[in-house]
């Protein structure tokens, strides 16, 4: 699978939050996206997932240009958006009768993969910002999606559960997906990341290899 950036733009008031990007993203890669804040890191990943309308530019999956929103993705961006009343399963189940292709099984498995318990009645929003991070991760992978795209995934997750969630991005490389990753913490970028591209004011200005 690839997905090409071809001239991507976004602008608003005037500004450009995003200006002429062009990437590649194939399948086995991780790729880290840095950049300080208001870079543009999340601005590019909502127009690659369809959140956003661009203003030129074109994405394409496969040589398919893509509309709308992006299909077979698992994702966070910004904050976990989650139901603050609900447990942890059943904020995978709500979201699971959308998909439409996730049963409870795959539910319980990807709650465990990153330390919790459907078992767990208490409510999200009595969770810790690190605890939410593990179901909004949960959410991203229970459908096992051909592509991820993570937005700061390892943010006020608790150090013994760091080399747990890694693995489980590492397994998506193995398994030959395309993973993206926006991060402030440089050790995950140099742990996970096949190729690093650098955002400042909405520009790619550095695309180092590994």
């Amino acid at each position: 699978m690839r997905i090409e950036v071809n001239n991507l733009c976004k602008v608003i008031d005037g500004k450009y939050l995003v200006k002429d990007i062009s990437l590649k993203f194939d399948s086995g890669k991780i790729y880290g996206i840095v950049g300080q804040n208001g870079s543009g890191k999340t601005v590019l990943f909502k127009l690659l997932l369809g959140l956003m309308n661009k203003n030129s530019g074109e994405i394409t999956i496969d040589g398919k240009v893509q509309k709308g929103f992006m299909k077979d993705v698992g994702f966070i961006i910004e904050r976990p958006n989650l139901i603050p009343y609900y447990s942890a399963y059943n904020n995978l189940k709500f979201i699971s009768s959308y998909k439409g292709k996730v049963d409870k099984d795959k539910i319980i498995k990807a709650l465990e993969l990153v330390g919790l318990s459907a078992k767990e009645k208490k409510r999200v929003k009595n969770y810790s910002l690190g605890m939410k991070q593990k179901v909004a991760i949960a959410m991203a992978i229970m459908d096992d999606p051909k592509i991820l795209i993570l937005d700061e995934p390892l943010n006020a997750v608790d150090d013994s559960s760091v080399k747990k969630i890694r693995e489980i991005i590492l397994e998506y490389k193995e398994k030959d997906r395309i993973v993206l990753i926006a991060s402030h913490y440089k050790d995950d970028i140099e742990y996970l990341c096949d190729v690093v591209y650098e955002m400042k004011d909405g520009e790619i200005v550095q695309a180092p290899e590994k």
